[in-house]
């Protein structure tokens, strides 16, 4: 099984982070970490790998205002910027463009925050994430440590390996939406 994460930009012109993780056993690895720019590479690569799940960090609404979710984020302690927030409202436009065209091609989408999903995991090294989770990202560790986009993207398809391993997922939610996270994972005193 395939699974992406997805750390959106508002143009696309710039950087959206885009990771694959290959669910497998005896260890899980990513396949494939880079940036994409306009939607139809987005959905082109996630059709040709055939992936089944895909966590997107931008806002998923229809229409770009603040969310009781976003407020329930807030009040937890995440810094998340609302969707009516400037430059937020064309990354919410353009993300649920994506998520309408991917859900149509019969692809489940979930929101996340990777900085949020991070924190919320209690571990502050993205290696040392993957590694708890069994994730093998040999070859990409140089790549994740300068680049912020995709950085952001493994975290969002760690958060999709979560979704569907129903292990180490941990949702905030509301009324009008669902922002998937990691809970906290349990690191040995030793380590």
């Amino acid at each position: 099984m395939l699974i992406a994460g997805l750390d959106l930009a508002a143009k696309e012109n710039r950087c959206s982070g885009f990771a694959i993780i290959r669910i497998s056993k005896p260890k899980s690895k990513l396949i494939l970490l880079k940036c994409l720019s306009t939607d139809n590479e987005i959905v082109g690569i996630i059709t040709e790998y055939g992936i089944s799940l895909v966590a997107i960090d931008a806002p998923i609404t229809p229409r770009p205002v603040m969310r009781e979710v976003d407020r329930v984020m807030i009040k937890s302690g995440f810094k998340v910027f609302p969707p009516n927030f400037s430059w937020m409202k064309k990354l919410t436009q353009r993300a649920y463009n994506l998520y309408l065209t991917l859900r149509d091609l019969g692809i489940k989408v979930i929101e996340t925050h990777p900085k949020s999903a991070l924190i919320s995991s209690r571990v502050n090294n993205v290696s040392k994430l993957c590694d708890l989770l069994g994730i093998s990202i040999e070859g990409y560790e140089e790549i994740i440590n300068r680049s912020k986009d995709l950085r952001d993207a493994l975290i969002s398809a760690l958060v999709a390996y979560c979704y569907v391993m129903n292990t180490c997922i941990k949702v905030i939610k509301a009324r009008d939406g669902k922002i998937y996270l990691i809970k906290e994972l349990v690191i040995s005193a030793n380590e």
